[in-house]
């Protein structure tokens, strides 16, 4: 018999990904979500059954970890991990939990990064480890959906922003974490206990990410190295698009930095295919990918200029300020 399934943050990148695998291979599924949006709705259409709950609230935690079997665990960006996965832990050991599989941080395997996010998952890995409760820390490095935030400006301006100075990264696709996911919320037991690194097939520059990027649009790219306080300033102003708030914004600043230090760069692990029978999508199929379905694929006049201004109204951006984002970070 299938176990029954509960996707918490299920509107979330991997969250999605993982409920839909899930749906279409015939397990039951519960996801977690704090409203009826249009990606919850498209979930429940597919089978889904919501559950409407914030992390924090244990009355909706209850109800939505009754009969469920395994869980994953992702949280939103936000600050008040470490308080809501205690929550977590005793509210899951009141229903019986057979598994979590936890969403971690590879990053977080280091104390110094600067970043509340990261310090929470580190927090949260000893509340788990303690908690009696069978665990799975899934530690990913850096997404690759991250980079694909500047498509509009490669493909309309043929420019790659850079922040990452010369840091080399092996990017794991969405599609390969869910797939990951999916089979280790399927059998579980063999991972208890466990910290598993997932990452893509090989950590590549930003000299190979530009190349691999003209490659794939048929047009020449240039990389821009651009410093940190023009990245926070890119951040803020289309941020909001990407589902980021200025909490994410200031971790991936942080996030930056362990890049430009080549803290992300790893040699690539066996975890995509030991879990799912296949190797990781290279960095080139992932660009094809989202250059494909881009809806800045095609160039015209109208689509550059508008591009074009926006690249550069970047500079005068009004950013919180450095005690504001002390403040933030917390």
């Amino acid at each position: 018999m299938k176990s029954k399934v509960l996707i918490m943050l299920a509107t979330g990148k991997t969250g999605y990904a993982s409920t839909v695998q899930l749906l279409q291979e015939g397990y039951s599924v519960r996801i977690y979500v704090r409203s009826k949006n249009e990606k919850a709705l498209a979930l429940e259409k597919l089978g889904a059954e919501i559950a409407l709950g914030d992390f924090d609230n244990k009355q909706q935690l209850q109800k939505a970890l009754k009969g469920i079997q395994n869980v994953y665990y992702c949280y939103p960006y936000k600050s008040g991990m470490a308080k809501d996965v205690n929550l977590f832990i005793e509210t899951a050991k009141e229903a019986n939990i057979h598994s979590v599989v936890f969403m971690g941080q590879r990053i977080a395997e280091f104390a110094d990064t600067g970043s509340a996010m990261t310090a929470d998952v580190r927090k949260s890995y000893e509340l788990l480890k303690n908690s009696g409760l069978n665990v799975v820390y899934f530690a990913p490095g850096y997404f690759a959906d991250n980079v694909f935030v500047i498509t509009e400006f490669v493909l309309q301006l043929g420019l790659m922003p850079n922040p990452f100075a010369n840091g080399k990264n092996p990017w794991i696709s969405i599609e390969d974490m869910a797939r990951c996911i999916v089979a280790l919320l399927k059998n579980p037991e063999p991972y208890f206990g466990q910290k598993l690194f997932p990452t893509g097939s090989k950590s590549i520059s930003p000299k190979e990410m530009v190349n691999i990027f003209s490659k794939v649009s048929g047009r020449k790219v240039t990389k821009v190295n651009i410093p940190d306080w023009l990245f926070f300033k890119a951040g803020i102003m289309s941020g909001m698009n990407f589902g980021f708030d200025k909490f994410a914004i200031i971790q991936s600043t942080f996030y930056n930095k362990q890049m430009q230090i080549n803290r992300f760069d790893i040699e690539p692990t066996d975890i995509v295919k030991k879990l799912t029978g296949r190797e990781p999508e290279d960095f080139e199929t992932i660009t094809r990918q989202y250059f494909d379905n881009s809806p800045f694929k095609y160039r015209t006049f109208s689509t550059w200029l508008t591009t074009f201004i926006k690249f550069n109204k970047m500079p005068f951006t009004k950013v919180p300020s450095e005690k504001e984002r002390v403040e933030i970070n917390r």
